[in-house]
């Protein structure tokens, strides 16, 4: 999620503590400052390079210990606010539901996030959601939210999570069927559009290709669609790539990953392109890396190249 969706949940969340949603309320405030604070891990770009950055993106600040901390520094730093009224626990409280929600819903799309030690990503909802920020406007604008206002938002987005999730899953039973009688699969991977929220985007390897496609479950002629289909590359290259430096930063960073190996110009060399194959945007892979070798695998460069293929940052 953006940043500005992070802050309208926390806002729309403080709706539940039963105060009016005010920019005067200490549990408005920190309920939108604690929302926004895990994607404080920005500042990586800054003292080192994007690779650190995607590396390093939703990791520890996403995490229960990073989220406690950075309520208790919001809560300290509201605690010298003049507000007509300030319980230190109360504020502490639902800037840390605040927090909370940020991971929560990065867990929820396909990028994931670190709540504890390890990553997790259910793929159900898009980097932007229509239907979580109207919800979210609703709690803001209503203003005097009752009983039946609250627990009928509530229930509202737990029943869209779970449409979502079963949408989800009829997308890959869909791409299953289709690609089946085709191809040995090994594995489906299922992802909310990065263009469109109805829509999914797949990678689906199999024994011979490694296929990215969209699937659009409105559409009346060719609901799915392949837009890619790569070839497999000998499994001794895929290999000797994931126990690179870079392949292993690339791995942890992906689990669809596709090794292609490119025409070099100069002789004795072998390049191998690795590419990130969920997100495609604008006919173009948004993270890949390159890597040259020579016929006895020997490392003899590597290449990191986020969101575009003309970035590029020896790792």
């Amino acid at each position: 999620m953006d940043p500005i969706t992070h802050g309208l949940v926390g806002v729309a969340l403080s709706a539940f503590s039963g105060d009016p949603v005010s920019v005067t309320n200490p549990l408005t405030i920190g309920a939108m400052l604690g929302a926004m604070s895990p994607d404080l891990d920005f500042v990586i770009c800054i003292f080192k390079d994007d690779v650190a950055y995607l590396e390093h993106h939703r990791g520890a600040t996403h995490t229960i210990p990073f989220l406690i901390g950075f309520s208790a520094v919001i809560t300290l730093g509201l605690s010298f606010m003049p507000f007509d009224q300030f319980n230190i626990w109360t504020v502490f409280l639902w800037t840390l539901i605040g927090a909370l929600s940020h991971t929560g819903l990065d867990i929820l799309n396909s990028y994931g996030a670190k709540l504890f030690r390890k990553k997790y990503k259910a793929n159900i909802l898009t980097l932007y959601d229509p239907i979580i920020t109207g919800v979210g406007l609703f709690l803001i604008f209503h203003q005097n939210n009752n009983l039946m206002d609250l627990s009928g938002s509530a229930i509202a987005i737990l029943g869209y999570l779970l449409l979502r999730a079963m949408l989800r899953r009829h997308a890959e039973s869909q791409i299953d069927k289709a690609l089946s009688p085709h191809y040995i699969i090994e594995q489906i991977s299922v992802m909310p559009s990065l263009k469109a929220f109805y829509k999914w985007d797949f990678v689906v390897h199999t024994t011979t290709h490694d296929l990215v496609g969209q699937y659009n479950p409105f559409a009346r002629e060719m609901p799915l669609k392949i837009l890619h289909a790569f070839e497999c590359t000998d499994e001794k290259y895929v290999d000797f790539v994931r126990n690179t430096p870079l392949g292993i930063i690339f791995s942890d960073f992906s689990p669809n990953l596709h090794v292609k190996i490119l025409e070099s110009d100069q002789e004795g060399e072998i390049v191998l392109r690795v590419i990130d194959l969920r997100y495609f945007f604008k006919n173009e892979f948004l993270h890949q890396a390159t890597l040259v070798i020579d016929p006895e695998f020997n490392l003899l460069a590597s290449y990191f190249h986020p969101y575009s293929l003309d970035k590029v940052i020896p790792v």
